[in-house]
């Protein structure tokens, strides 16, 4: 029986476009590639389906670079005379709509007597635009607990950061939905004996939600 349920951040409630924010910052001088494929000890981590990134961009999104040495990096390699405004802006511009109504939806079910989590791989830039920007009220009115990649140094689809979940909520694993729109992600979080739902971007999901739980 579904007691909690465990919701991604960029994709499943807030609408992300990443290859919008790559062509920003390549606008900006910014090889995005080469600063992927710098050495990192970190396993590659997703962004949203489809999109996996390494490198530099990988440890800043599990916080082993803070953010204003990841800004200054980027200036490092932009075109003479950007600003950091300018590059936090390009980094920014991935992140589009939070429809109220998937908040509302959240709402409903803390309501209906289930916990509800984020879980989400995400960055101290990005979270902090999408708390000024985004949320209408604070985030813990929705969800009992925040799981932040670059809070917890782990990221998705790593299996560490699904068995760090589950034992800081302190609930079987078959008592979690968890809902991502990254079929890697989802897959592993199966692969601890999470139920899972694979939502697919930029629709309306709540229906098919409802009848997992």
């Amino acid at each position: 029986m579904i007691k909690t349920i465990i919701f991604d951040l960029g994709g499943v409630l807030i609408d992300v476009d990443m290859p919008h924010c790559f062509q920003n910052m390549k606008a900006l001088g910014v090889d995005v590639e080469a600063l992927a494929k710098t050495p990192s000890s970190a396993p590659a981590s997703t962004v949203c389906e489809g999109i996996t990134i390494s490198g530099v961009l990988n440890d800043y999104q599990i916080g082993k670079i803070p953010t204003e040495e990841f800004l200054s990096m980027i200036l490092k390699v932009s075109a003479p005379g950007t600003t950091r405004q300018q590059v936090l802006d390009a980094w920014n511009s991935c992140l589009q709509e939070l429809p109220k109504y998937k908040l509302d939806f959240v709402k409903q079910l803390r309501s209906e007597g289930y916990v509800t989590h984020l879980l989400s791989n995400t960055n101290d830039a990005h979270w902090k635009y999408i708390l000024e920007t985004s949320f209408p009220e604070p985030a813990e009115n929705y969800f009992d607990q925040l799981f932040l990649s670059q809070e917890m140094g782990l990221a998705k689809p790593d299996p560490n950061i699904y068995a760090e979940v589950l034992r800081r909520i302190g609930t079987p694993a078959d008592e979690c939905l968890f809902i991502d729109d990254s079929s890697d992600n989802c897959k592993a979080a199966e692969a601890l004996g999470i139920h899972t739902y694979n939502a697919p971007v930029h629709t309306d999901w709540r229906e098919e939600v409802l009848k997992k739980i």
